[in-house]
């Protein structure tokens, strides 16, 4: 089991209620992406969104959810693609409910995330992508470059 600690949240290893539950409160961002929107649909789909997470964790991902002190449970954060042979992965994250959007959880999760990625794992190379229309992401992704 992993857990992490940042300034605003804990990453921890997620268990299969845990995916459930962000499935159950992720709310899309305004307007629509045009990306396909998985969470939310079934409780099949987030067992399906588990039993993938863990065929690969550890291999070629590292998925954790992104937990405040209070110990609640509001995102969640990957390193994904990862290449150790070429020192590279891709780093997401996000958070389920809009009240808990803009408060630093998920940058603090990033961050969290990267020091992991370059100082654990040896990784090199870190990308991350978002919508055109996900203003937060796109901040925490220009701010840390």
């Amino acid at each position: 089991m992993i857990e992490l600690r940042g300034s605003k949240v804990v990453l921890r290893t997620m268990e299969r209620e845990h995916c459930r539950t962000l499935w159950e409160q992720y709310e899309v961002e305004e307007p629509i992406p045009t990306e396909p929107v998985l969470p939310g649909h079934s409780l099949e789909g987030s067992d399906k969104w588990f039993e993938e997470m863990q065929e690969q964790q550890g291999k070629t991902q590292i998925y954790l959810g992104i937990f405040i002190p209070g110990g609640d449970l509001i995102g969640d954060v990957q390193l994904a693609g990862i290449n150790y042979r070429n020192r590279s992965a891709r780093l997401g994250a996000g958070v389920a409910r809009r009240e808990d959007r803009t408060k630093g959880y998920c940058t603090d999760a990033a961050m969290v995330m990267l020091g992991f990625a370059f100082e654990h794992l040896y990784l090199y190379r870190i990308s991350a992508a978002t919508t055109a229309n996900n203003a937060g992401a796109l901040r925490v992704l220009e701010r840390y470059g």
